[in-house]
């Protein structure tokens, strides 16, 4: 039988797969977007691509968690899943279609509010159908996560992100199509995989629609009060955008955002994956012996292995920049470090909240989330005016902070873990400090590599790591021997 730490790490990876390809691949246009489109126009990006996450984030109606707690831990047999999966259906369709035509009326009034001229109105009337194509492709998508189908899942995530890549750099770099054809190239690809999403669900004899009005009931229960939370994520995710281009301009955008997108590669590599293979995990072990001992270890491997990738991300950070962005692009290696390790904290977030999902209280999410995204709000409007860029980079990492150590504190009181405090912290200081030692340092690449490998070293000797957590990282290798979960 597959061991859990090993079953985790190779679905992360293989999920990770499709987040890796859209994470890269951001990294590569993004430089494409500034030398080809140039400031303004890539002002106007990403006032779209912030607006289109917001629309997806309301839209979504946070029902893959539904579906994962009704398809995998309250129906067991097939005629119970199958029925969960057409009402899902039945459910996400109308919600999409209803999302399409609300974003369609709203184009307009949304184009003079964002643009002040309607110069920028077909660009919003694509907003409405890219949503409701992705948010429908959630259904095929959640079904291959539940059925561990990890390899179809990647495969549908890497095809959005090759061929919208390869749309958007024939529309904008080819065919000189501006913003438009960025937008243009998205919508392309996710029409063709939302039909292939369609395919998958077919092959597997999954295509049909029921609504069963106490399952819908049940469903939107739980996942309507994990709405608003997904709009607080947003808030602290893009809404320094705005600001920093209401106080100190596209150019500080322009940097900021090429910061933030360098340092967002961990969420790609770490983070998005465990969270997709972790959604569908915990409930799994929640009926287990010893589940809150294993949701434990799995926080402080994660905090240890993520807090690594962050220092390696941030530390090489300097030198990305200087391969792929303008030299003027070069003061974003300022803001790499503070978007690795919010992530870091936002994966500890994840973990936290398990508590609260498994004892039905994710009611307590959306407080935990708006606390932490008015508390960022809060400090960019103190602290953009007078450090800029930066000031919204520090607002990030400490809002991600408070939200990790609020929901894990809020998880305590319904659902207590004994939680290994001081290996977490542990481990978090000493690959921020060492971040930091990278950034501060001599600006020479051994340097920076001098501080990545003195990690492992000093996990090791300050007893962060100990020999039975080698021991559980062997068994979560391919061909390594563990027990079982």
């Amino acid at each position: 039988m597959t061991s859990l730490p090993r079953r985790l790490v190779l679905d992360s990876a293989i999920y990770g797969l499709g987040g890796v390809a859209n994470q890269a691949l951001a990294v590569i246009l993004v430089p494409i977007y500034a030398n080809v489109l140039g400031v303004s126009n890539f002002g106007t990006l990403a006032l779209v691509n912030t607006t289109l996450s917001f629309a997806t984030s309301i839209v979504t109606l946070a029902l893959p968690q539904a579906f994962f707690r009704s398809y995998l831990m309250e129906n067991v047999d097939e005629p119970g899943r199958a029925a969960v999966m057409r009402t899902t259906l039945g459910l996400r369709l109308v919600t999409s279609l209803a999302g399409l035509l609300v974003l369609m009326l709203l184009a307009i009034p949304l184009t003079g509010l964002l643009f002040g001229d309607m110069a920028q109105l077909p660009i919003l009337l694509l907003v409405g159908p890219i949503v409701f194509c992705d948010t429908l492709n959630l259904v095929p998508l959640s079904f291959l996560r539940a059925e561990r189908h990890a390899a179809a899942y990647a495969a549908l995530s890497f095809t959005r992100a090759v061929l919208g890549s390869v749309m958007i750099i024939v529309f904008v770099v080819v065919l000189d199509m501006g913003v438009f054809g960025v937008v243009l190239g998205s919508l392309i690809s996710a029409i063709v995989v939302a039909a292939a999403g369609v395919v998958v669900l077919a092959r597997a004899g999954r295509i049909g629609m029921a609504f069963d009005r106490p399952l819908i009931n049940h469903m939107l229960t739980f996942s309507l009060p994990l709405v608003p939370a997904s709009v607080a994520a947003w808030t602290l995710n893009l809404s320094d955008r705005y600001l920093l281009q209401a106080f100190v301009g596209n150019q500080a955008v322009g940097i900021y955002s090429a910061g933030y997108t360098i340092g967002l590669v961990i969420n790609a590599l770490a983070v998005a994956p465990f969270s997709l293979a972790w959604a569908a995990t915990f409930w799994e072990i929640a009926s287990k012996p010893g589940a809150r001992q294993t949701y434990a270890r799995v926080m402080t491997g994660f905090v240890i292995l993520a807090g690594f990738i962050a220092l390696g991300l941030a530390a090489l950070s300097t030198d990305a920049l200087r391969l792929l962005f303008r030299p003027e692009f070069e003061p974003s290696r300022f803001v790499v470090p503070f978007s690795a390790f919010a992530y870091v904290l936002y994966g500890i977030y994840s973990i936290g909240a398990t508590g609260l999902n498994i004892e039905g209280r994710t009611g307590v999410l959306p407080v935990t989330l708006w606390a932490s995204a008015i508390v960022n709000v809060v400090l960019n409007l103190v602290l953009i005016p007078s450090i800029g860029y930066l000031g919204a980079a520090v607002s990030t990492l400490l809002s991600y902070g408070l939200l990790a150590v609020s929901t894990t504190a809020a998880g305590q009181r319904y659902y207590p873990v004994p939680w290994d405090l001081p290996r977490i912290a542990g481990a978090l200081a000493l690959a921020m400090g060492l971040a930091a030692a990278a950034l501060l340092g001599p600006d020479h690449i051994v340097w920076r590599l001098g501080c990545i490998g003195a990690y492992p070293v000093l996990v090791i000797l300050l007893r962060v790591v100990r020999w039975d957590d080698l021991a559980v990282l062997r068994a979560a290798l391919p061909g390594g021997r563990g027990p079982s979960s």
